[in-house]
């Protein structure tokens, strides 16, 4: 896998503090997607990172990281039949997306579970008032 510059991962990455006002900011997408924009980290998995910005235009950020590989992904989601459906498009920032398609199962308690080869671990909302 091609190694992606630092300064391209901060252009990448940058966005989500900054979106992270936007993406809590009350969406003018329909109710159901409307109520999952937001910022995710992946907890439950040992030695991984993961964050997943779905934001409120109907675009997501995600990126995985195990040890000293590193995997992006930007795209398009939307909320359909109990679950969140990311759809990748290659672009300047990330040419090879990750993955195609990755399907996210939505809990009542707001989680959101991976299925498929990245079918471990949840994505939870960080808490608000903590560190």
């Amino acid at each position: 896998m091609q190694s992606i510059p630092i300064m391209t991962i901060f252009r990448i990455f940058l966005p989500l503090a900054t979106g992270l006002a936007i993406a809590v900011a009350p969406a003018a997408a329909h109710g159901e997607t409307a109520a999952w924009t937001g910022h995710y980290y992946l907890q439950g998995v040992m030695e991984t990172g993961s964050e997943l910005l779905l934001r409120a235009d109907g675009r997501f950020q995600w990126y995985l990281v195990v040890g000293a590989l590193d995997l992006f992904a930007q795209g398009r989601w939307e909320a359909k039949d109990g679950n969140v459906v990311l759809t990748s498009e290659p672009g300047n920032d990330v040419p090879e997306p990750a993955f195609q398609t990755m399907t996210l199962r939505q809990e009542e308690d707001g989680r959101l579970i991976p299925g498929g080869p990245l079918g471990r671990g949840v994505y939870v909302r960080p808490e608000h008032g903590s560190d």
